[in-house]
């Protein structure tokens, strides 16, 4: 096929000698050496998918100092569009929406919306969202208390990949008539979420991502601006 995978140790020295950020530097090592991709099939179902597992640095157990140089440079691009606050769907968009925040000078509040509806709330918005790695739907929720009528909202969460968790965010955002004004991922996946955006009418200008996967196989990825594939250290 003429394609180069590079073994973890050269990947890593690829990406040290790289252009990209400390931030994107941070995550994609951290990729090659602790993230793995997997075939997985639900059962019941015959279709399988490829997953993308980051539960030793993101979304599981969180890499601290990771997560907060990620928070810094994200930011620095969210901070232009002011965002009033910041909506995540839990658990996995939380922490580097938190962290977002914490290094932007307004410090927006963070609203995640839970899934189902807790006793503490009484009038709510609502969207159902499905969840690809638990393999089912939920309904995302969040109290018309604390989601305003002309807010400005960013829209967080670890990865972009469908698309469909986004959109069910701004389901939410339109049924408070607040405003969605900017939407940033740490990880954007090569499954058409951007474009799903894009037809919604989100601005290609306002939708961020950290660092870009372009292709992605079982034990390897290719990032964004190489040109080799990087096979992953964990199988």
């Amino acid at each position: 096929m003429g394609e180069t995978i590079l073994p973890p140790k050269e990947a890593l020295q690829l990406i040290s000698g790289s252009r990209l950020t400390k931030a994107q530097k941070l995550l994609a090592s951290s990729l090659v050496t602790q993230a793995r991709s997997f075939k997985y099939t639900f059962p019941g179902k015959t279709e399988s998918l490829l997953i993308l597992d980051v539960i030793h640095f993101l979304n599981h157990k969180v890499n601290t100092r990771l997560i907060d140089a990620i928070g810094e440079e994200l930011a620095q691009v969210v901070t232009p569009f002011s965002p009033d606050v910041i909506l995540t769907a839990p658990s996995s968009g939380n922490i580097p929406a938190i962290s977002t925040s914490l290094h932007m000078d307004d410090m927006p509040d963070v609203i995640y919306a839970p899934k189902g509806i807790p006793i503490t709330m009484q009038k709510v918005f609502q969207a159902q969202s499905h969840s690809y790695t638990h393999g089912k739907t939920v309904d995302l929720t969040v109290s018309q208390e604390v989601l305003s009528e002309g807010e400005r909202v960013a829209i967080c969460d670890d990865f972009l990949d469908t698309g469909k968790t986004a959109l069910d965010l701004i389901n939410i955002v339109n049924q408070a008539q607040a405003v969605p004004v900017v939407f940033f991922f740490v990880i954007e996946k090569p499954y058409a979420g951007r474009e799903r955006l894009i037809e919604a009418g989100i601005p290609a200008e306002n939708i961020i991502s950290l660092i870009k996967i372009a292709e992605m196989r079982e034990g390897a990825i290719k990032i964004a601006g190489f040109s080799e594939w990087f096979e992953l250290a964990r199988k």
